[in-house]
């Protein structure tokens, strides 16, 4: 049996075996990252720890993760609510930290976003993140 491709069950449903991953392909861990938008270390983020009852039922969309500095050790398959505020408002999204990496002072954190709705927010959100920071520093070089 070959466990690099999907097979099709019988019946009237189709269903895919997944691919598994072989043990020694690092490079296949480390593209993980790629998945994630990088939140700028210079806009500030907070985030809080889900209660069991205020939890997505949906853990992850599987479209989009966000990655963050955080100075305290987040275990994964933690739900956390990130809260971003923009432009006078707060916006928060809802996630599962799925990757956690010791950094020098800290650590980084990968979140995989709850709904496809946060998802497409927090693209637009970081876009404006980004733009800020990037705004910001050309001002500081002209003073």
């Amino acid at each position: 049996m070959h466990t690099n491709t999907s097979h099709r069950a019988i019946g009237d449903n189709d269903y895919l075996m997944p691919n598994p991953v072989q043990a020694h392909n690092r490079a296949r861990f480390d593209a993980v990252r790629n998945d994630f938008i990088p939140h700028p270390a210079q806009f500030p983020i907070r985030y809080r720890l889900l209660p069991w009852r205020n939890r997505p039922t949906d853990s992850t969309s599987g479209d989009l993760g966000l990655s963050f500095h955080s100075a305290k050790y987040i275990p994964a398959g933690t739900r956390i609510e990130l809260e971003i505020p923009l432009r006078g408002d707060i916006q928060r999204f809802a996630g599962t930290v799925v990757m956690v990496r010791e950094e020098a002072e800290g650590f980084e954190i990968g979140l995989w976003l709850a709904s496809p709705d946060d998802a497409t927010r927090a693209r637009n959100v970081e876009r404006i993140c980004h733009t800020e920071c990037y705004l910001r520093s050309c001002r500081s070089r002209e003073n």
